[in-house]
């Protein structure tokens, strides 16, 4: 039985086939819970921000690709979505994959991997197309509370009785610091992975935005 079984009236449904059912049981298995339940909230927060805002599903956006995209945004912090790039890039890369695996076309592909890619680039994802938007805002909503007025209030409650927080801010930032400890490759520079290196390595070797300005534009 699917990990998202009888789920509160006040929530609802989500698109049941066989690629978001094999992506819950992907996300839950190689997940802690905590993250889990991040991208299972943020599913339920993106569509009800779509319908305060008069979007429909199967009109306005795919409901099928917004799914696959909330619930596999985070497969770059976890072991099936390893790879030399920042935990955003190398999670759109796993996550397009797995789409693409599961019988969906290259354009549905492209459009997870880009969702995924920009989830944390505010003021960019928002212009892309509408399921990387929603996608962004869904996210946003439950790690900062970014336009979280939007969400419907019996949504936002449901969800978190049923999905827990766990400490979610703290987890995913230790997350993101034990990968670039582990490998340097993933940090970027001027990026949301850079600003939480940053605050919990303060000692860090990477350049910060002084030493990239002072540095000559042609080799001395």
């Amino acid at each position: 039985m699917s990990v998202l079984a009888n789920l509160p009236e006040e929530i609802g449904g989500w698109p049941r086939t066989a690629a978001t059912e094999a992506a819950v049981a992907f996300t839950a298995e190689h997940s802690p819970e905590w993250l889990f339940n991040h991208t299972v909230r943020s599913y339920f927060y993106a569509r009800s921000i779509a319908t305060a805002r008069n979007l429909a599903a199967g009109v306005d956006y795919d409901d099928e690709t917004l799914f696959l995209a909330t619930v596999l945004h985070d497969i770059g912090l976890t072991d099936a979505g390893q790879g030399p790039n920042r935990f955003e890039v190398d999670g759109a890369f796993r996550a397009a994959r797995f789409a693409r695996e599961h019988g969906l076309s290259d354009v549905v592909a492209d459009q997870i991997w880009d969702a995924v890619a920009l989830h944390t680039s505010a003021g960019i994802a928002p212009h892309k197309h509408l399921v990387g938007a929603l996608t962004h805002f869904g996210i946003g909503a439950d790690m900062f509370a970014f336009g979280v007025e939007e969400v419907d209030r019996a949504v936002l409650d449901a969800a978190h009785e049923a999905f827990p927080y766990l400490d979610l801010r703290s987890n995913i930032h230790a997350q993101v610091v034990h990968q670039i400890d582990e490998q340097p490759s993933k940090w970027a520079p001027l990026s949301y992975v850079d600003i939480v290196y940053r605050k919990h390595r303060p000692d860090n070797p990477f350049p910060g935005l002084d030493e990239l300005v002072a540095a000559p534009v042609r080799p001395v």
